[in-house]
Order: structure tokens, then C-alpha cells, then sequence
């Protein structure tokens, strides 16, 4: 109990020091290699357990790209954790699902689709715009469940717009959630 207490609450500390990088303007993105099937392993390393624990399928999905593809690893990858986090906490059964789907590519870019779905509770329309905002979540009693901070998604969305990506959210009550990171990838 606390381990996971003081994981919790490194955690909570990490989000607020990257939410106030951001918003001073001290934050800066890498430009080395990405490896978008790296990236989709190690998040299922890093969740596979905890999505076991509540009886989940954890699942990956991707394109194939090309190996030599440039942009910010950490950030990405902190970005779609966050996803993958929420996409096991707000599901009590089925699966969460990590996706990445090749969009278009050229000789500069790679325009990459990153999706996770989940079979959860969903969040109604009302609460969707809610969702990006600093320290909200869909509802009081959702923070009460589940817990959380509502800093995930908030931070995530800067670090897709940091990345010149657009982070969306589609989403109903009882059908689950989808949370897509349309970015592109640089061809050095």
C-alpha cells in the first residue's frame, strides 16, 4: 500500500512539474529516432500486468512503418500512456486497445494515427469538453471511484500540440471511449 501510495503521488508531483515546463514555456521536445512499434511495446510491457489484474485483454495493433523516423519518444510515449492508464481504470471488463495506423507518408513525413479504445464506462456528451481541461475529470464521483488528478489528459493534449499533433476524444455512456493522437513523424 505504500508503494502504490507513493507511486501515486510521484506521479501526481511529475504531472504538476511538466504542466508548469508547459506553461512557462520551458518545455522542450527531442528530435531523435522514434520506433512507433518500440513505443506500442513498451507500453504493453509496462501495462500488460495491470490490465491482466482486472481480467482485461490488452491489445496491439499496428501498421508497419518505416524504422527510420524522427520526433520526441518520451513525450509520445507519456502521451498514449496516459490513454492506455485511463483506458484500464475506466474499464471494469473486455479491452483496451492500442492502435497505430500509418495515414499518409512522403519523403518528409509520416503522418501517424495513434487510437485507444476501450470497452468502459464511456463519459456522456456533457462532460466530453471537460475532459482537457487542468484538474477536471467527467464528473465528481468519477474522481471519488476511480481517482486521479484530471492532469493526464490536460498535459497530454499540450504535448500533442507540442508536437504539432491534434489530440480528440469520442466517446458514449456504456459503449466506451476512443482517444486518438493524429501526429506527424519526421523522415530524416
Amino acid at each position: 500500500k505504500i508503494e502504490t501510495a507513493s507511486n501515486h503521488l510521484l506521479q501526481v508531483i511529475d504531472d504538476i512539474l511538466d504542466f508548469s515546463k508547459i506553461e512557462a514555456g520551458k518545455f522542450t521536445l527531442e528530435n531523435i529516432p522514434v520506433s512507433v512499434t518500440g513505443i506500442l511495446s513498451n507500453i504493453h510491457a509496462m501495462m500488460s500486468a495491470r490490465a491482466q489484474n482486472k481480467g482485461l485483454k490488452l491489445r496491439l495493433e499496428s501498421d508497419s512503418f518505416p524504422p527510420s523516423l524522427h520526433g520526441d519518444p518520451t513525450r509520445l510515449q507519456q502521451a498514449m500512456l496516459n490513454y492506455v492508464v485511463n483506458g484500464i481504470k475506466f474499464t471494469e471488463e473486455g479491452s483496451v486497445t492500442l492502435r497505430a495506423i500509418k495515414l499518409a507518408e512522403t519523403d518528409q513525413q509520416v503522418h501517424v494515427r495513434f487510437e485507444v479504445t476501450d470497452t468502459g464506462i464511456g463519459i456522456p456528451a456533457d462532460a466530453q469538453p471537460r475532459l482537457f481541461r487542468v484538474f477536471e475529470q467527467a464528473d465528481n464521483s468519477t474522481t471519488r471511484k476511480y481517482g486521479g488528478t484530471g492532469l493526464g489528459l490536460a498535459i497530454s493534449r499540450r504535448l500533442a500540440e507540442a508536437m504539432g499533433g491534434v489530440l480528440t476524444a469520442h466517446s458514449q455512456v456504456g459503449h466506451g471511449s476512443c482517444f486518438v493522437l493524429e501526429l506527424p513523424l519526421e523522415c530524416p
